[in-house]
């Protein structure tokens, strides 16, 4: 037993290593970030229980978050090339937290639509500047970590938010979560600045990136991020299992409530789900990124995501228990498949459009963050929510299919721009 627990402890250690002192601060600003993330994960149960709307106009304002995040994510990418991740994230942060609290003050459906969208424009344009930013200060041994790392502090920050929602709902009623959202991106910006003033991120990649690969580095080229073949798969890929993925944002958390469960109860998951993430994320990262390629381990990671779905509603009429196992099954499922898309990118994109490439993986999130909600509740509108629950995660096993022919190919396009080299 002692020796079992020296080897976990020891990996552990290793799994933390060697991580550049930025990498921990962008963490730290990630946690106080996402200690606000209350809005997203209960948006849907607020236009449905508290402000009378109906799942179909639900679904389109959840659609208009996921519009929104579509556009933030491939412009910030774009921008991020242009301008520098630094100041990207800086405006991001700030101005998404104002978006935040005033959408609490609105009550109209086209205002609120219009609102939504802008604020999820916003506070995605900051997703591409991160993970970019991240490609910069990280070793390339060390990338996977330092992503995985990333979504530890996402999760911890995440593990806080929805339980405190919870809460806040239960005492002071649903305005309150807008509030506690904007200042906690607000308070995140100033931590941004105080704790990572302008650097090499604030310089555009487009200015910095080399004209040729160094040797060697693997061979790139320049073409446009929506040009490139095995990008077009992944993202496609991404999108797929992803919009099975995101169910736990729409249909699941009012499925849920209409099946006796409270929001304290729904928010407790997603607290189970940060903190296991927290515990096993980066360990198991570490040993999957140096043991296994990285197309295997998004399909396991697939593969249980979509076991866990095909689960949920026997859990449902089962009891809590079973909703835990539910739970810890799609997060053992995002923890192999996340990370690893945006290593995956980020090591094959070429340096001058890698913020550009990062977008539009970026995007295809957004895009699953759409289709989840529309096709969800307009599913569970006229078949139920266990129909919708199960033809939503039906779109994952597309997902699995496409992520096999990536590889493929990345390898052969790379055939191919070294015969044009030749």
């Amino acid at each position: 037993m002692a020796e079992l627990l020296t080897r976990l402890t020891q990996l552990y250690v290793r799994a933390f290593s060697g991580l550049p002192r930025k990498v921990w601060l962008l963490s730290l600003v990630m946690v106080v970030n996402r200690s606000g993330a209350m809005v997203i994960a209960f948006l849907s149960v607020y236009l449905v229980n508290s402000m009378g709307y109906s799942a179909t106009d639900a679904g389109w304002v959840m659609g208009a978050f996921g519009a929104g995040g579509i556009v933030g994510n491939y412009v910030g990418g774009i921008l991020n090339d242009r301008y520098g991740s630094w100041h990207i994230m800086v405006f991001s942060l700030v101005v998404a937290g104002i978006l935040h609290i005033l959408i609490g003050q609105v009550t109209s459906f086209w205002p609120l639509c219009i609102l939504v969208f802008l604020t999820s424009v916003t506070a995605d344009a900051f997703r591409p500047a991160n993970r970019a930013a991240i490609a910069i200060y990280a070793k390339p041994e060390n990338l996977t970590q330092s992503y995985g790392l990333q979504r530890l502090a996402a999760n911890l920050g995440f593990s806080i938010g929805p339980a405190l929602g919870g809460l806040l709902i239960a005492t002071y009623g649903y305005t309150s979560l807008f509030w506690a959202d904007g200042i906690t991106f607000l308070l995140a910006a100033a931590l941004f600045l105080l704790a990572i003033p302008a650097d090499e991120t604030s310089r555009p990649l487009v200015d910095t990136a080399p004209a040729f690969p160094a040797q060697g580095m693997p061979l790139t080229e320049t073409r446009p991020a929506l040009r490139q073949p095995w990008l077009l798969y992944l993202i496609l890929a991404n999108a797929c299992v992803i919009t099975c993925f995101f169910q736990f944002f729409s249909t699941v958390p009012v499925h849920l409530t209409q099946n006796g469960y409270t929001e304290s109860e729904f928010g407790l998951l997603l607290t189970i789900s940060g903190v296991a993430i927290v515990l096993i994320e980066m360990p198991l990262v570490y040993l999957a990124d140096r043991r296994l390629r990285p197309l295997y381990v998004m399909l396991a990671g697939t593969a249980l995501i979509l076991a866990g779905y095909f689960l949920l509603p026997l859990a449902v009429v089962a009891g809590y228990y079973l909703l835990v196992i539910w739970i810890l099954l799609i997060t053992l499922g995002e923890i192999l498949f996340m990370p690893f898309t945006s290593t995956y990118v980020a090591k094959h994109a070429p340096p001058a459009r890698r913020g550009e490439y990062l977008g539009v993986l970026s995007a295809s999130y957004s895009l699953a963050f759409v289709l989840t909600p529309v096709i969800g509740f307009q599913l569970a509108e006229y078949f139920g929510y266990v129909v919708s629950i199960y033809s939503v995660t039906s779109i994952g096993i597309l997902g699995l299919l496409l992520l096999l022919l990536v590889d493929r190919s990345r390898e052969i396009r790379t055939r191919e721009l070294s015969a044009d080299l030749v």
